[in-house]
């Protein structure tokens, strides 16, 4: 029996002053620290402020695009999260050195190789919890009913990337520099770097950054979407292994693993690096042809009475507030008018048609309208855009003026005479999101209000003059306005019929005619 218990192995103890366990112990500590910290408790206090004012304040976009909402806050994330993470960690490894008492850490159980780690690993939980605030934001604009299409686990998890990063490059700079002044620093050329790149730098440089801005001129379906956010999250995350392996070596740190971490780091940095600039695969080149010439392929259609609403998988939740708002403008008008078919057709443009600087002559608008018109001839547009007001408005506006006019909307001319003042009332009073979308951009335009998405070459615009008449008729109650709107219908709907000629059916005054200098070439 004896010898049986002396032949069993004994446990090695634990040996006094293990480096491990004392950085995990070191790491925790910093983690919590690091979570107190006044520089991450602001920047989680701006990442998460304006979006919870927004919903306890009823202003938060109610029909969100989730493919566009899973990379909209990266900026953000990398200014406020990713600085504070940066700041934090480096004032809390340079804490020795500003506090005067590097003698004394040559006396603790870690070398600075090992004390370098745990403030990396200190980092993770600030990491986890921004992963978790990004995942309940998305979560929750998934829920509301009027969101569309799906978010990138790539893009979201850019979000804790970017913050990761960021923390092991403020210890990274700690044992470069030992002076606070230089992550502030990092963080602004950072922001810089970004912000400009989305401005005006061309996009071989703009993935070369941890967060890139590249907004198509309009939400567009997921099939449509081609930025490589799989190849650039590796990136991302080659970097923050190179980063993290260079700390530890600038504290000290020397073995063969670092040296073949860092090999295997740099070679997935730079794979990843050059496969973001693999050109658009025929997949998404060939979603993007049938979107622009043939949308009905992609799309679902339902018909409502006599109006049939046509939209991409993504956005189908919305055709059910399209139609409350194609209703609200309908009741405006007489029943023969009212039942009349009517398409409501979704489109989608990746042309960038308010580019800088870019002319566009009267004949090409004239031309792109034509075109554009060809596609499906007798359709109002509407676009990948809901839930702001003015795209509320610029559907009723289109959807009145094909009900006045019995045609497609123009090139972006002017709608004057009767018809104009028509034409804005009857979007103006579909519904009061239409109201406060007419508000709002009769408050900010200038000459006239323009209905109809910019990036569409259709659309028109109502002068100021009938727009004065039309706020007036705006200020009754519209089932009065109706039934004077009733009958004088086929007056106030003739291509010749004055706005003067307009208010005096309407019981409205309408300001006098401007200069001739100043006047407006109109349609109608």
């Amino acid at each position: 029996m004896t010898a049986a218990l002396a032949e069993r192995p004994t446990p090695a103890a634990p040996r006094p002053g293990d480096p491990r366990r004392a950085m995990l112990a070191l790491a925790r500590t910093e983690g919590v620290r690091l979570l107190r910290h006044p520089a991450v408790i602001a920047g989680l206090l701006l990442f998460t402020g304006p979006e919870i004012h927004r919903w306890l304040t009823g202003r938060a976009n109610r029909f969100p695009v989730l493919q566009d909402e899973d990379w909209s806050t990266q900026f953000l994330a990398l200014l406020v999260l990713g600085g504070g993470a940066l700041i934090a960690a480096n004032l809390a490894a340079l804490r020795a050195d500003r506090h005067a008492t590097t003698g004394l850490y040559d006396t603790l159980v870690l070398p600075p190789a090992w004390r370098t780690g745990a403030f990396l690993l200190a980092v993770l939980p600030f990491t986890l919890l921004v992963a978790v605030l990004t995942a309940t934001r998305i979560a929750l604009l998934a829920a509301l009913p009027g969101s569309a299409g799906r978010p990138d686990p790539a893009e979201l998890a850019l979000h804790p990337a970017v913050v990761l990063l960021f923390g092991a490059a403020g210890v990274l700079l700690a044992r470069l520099v030992r002076t606070v002044i230089v992550a502030p620093l990092l963080l602004l050329a950072a922001a810089v770097a970004v912000y400009a790149a989305g401005l005006s730098l061309p996009g071989h440089v703009r993935w070369l950054l941890p967060v890139a801005l590249e907004q198509p001129p309009m939400p567009v379906p997921v099939a449509l979407t081609s930025r490589p956010s799989g190849w650039h999250l590796a990136y991302v995350a080659g970097l923050i292994v190179l980063v993290a392996l260079a700390a530890p070596v600038a504290a000290g740190a020397r073995s063969r693993r670092l040296v073949m971490a860092g090999v295997a780091a740099l070679s997935v940095t730079a794979g990843a690096g050059a496969a973001q600039y693999l050109p658009v695969g025929d997949a998404v080149r060939d979603a993007r042809a049938t979107a622009a010439e043939r949308p009905a392929e992609m799309q679902d259609c339902r018909s409502t009475g006599p109006v049939t609403y046509c939209a991409f998988g993504d956005f189908g939740p919305w055709t059910g507030d399209w139609d409350t708002v194609v209703r609200g403008v309908l009741r405006g008008v007489p029943a023969e008018a009212a039942g009349r078919p009517l398409v409501i057709r979704q489109r989608v443009s990746m042309v960038e048609r308010m580019a800088d600087g870019q002319v566009v002559t009267a004949e090409e608008q004239a031309a792109a309208a034509a075109e554009w018109q060809r596609i499906d001839p007798g359709a109002v547009t509407v676009g990948t855009r809901w839930g702001d007001g003015r795209s509320e408005m610029s559907l009723a506006g289109l959807v009145a003026y094909q009900v006045v006019t019995h045609e497609t909307a123009p090139a972006h001319i002017p709608v004057c005479g009767a018809r104009g003042v028509l034409v804005a009332w009857l979007a103006g009073q579909a519904t009061p999101e239409t109201a406060a979308g007419l508000r709002a951009v009769d408050a900010t335009s200038w000459g006239g209000v323009p209905f109809g998405d910019m990036q569409f070459p259709v659309g028109f615009s109502v002068p100021d003059r009938e727009m004065a008449a039309a706020s007036a008729l705006l200020r009754r109650p519209s089932g009065d306005v109706a039934a004077t709107v009733a009958r004088s219908w086929a007056e106030l709907t003739a291509a010749g019929t004055s706005a003067d000629r307009a208010g005096e059916l309407l019981g409205v005054p309408v300001p006098p005619l401007p200069p001739v200098e100043e006047r407006i070439q109109c349609d109608g």
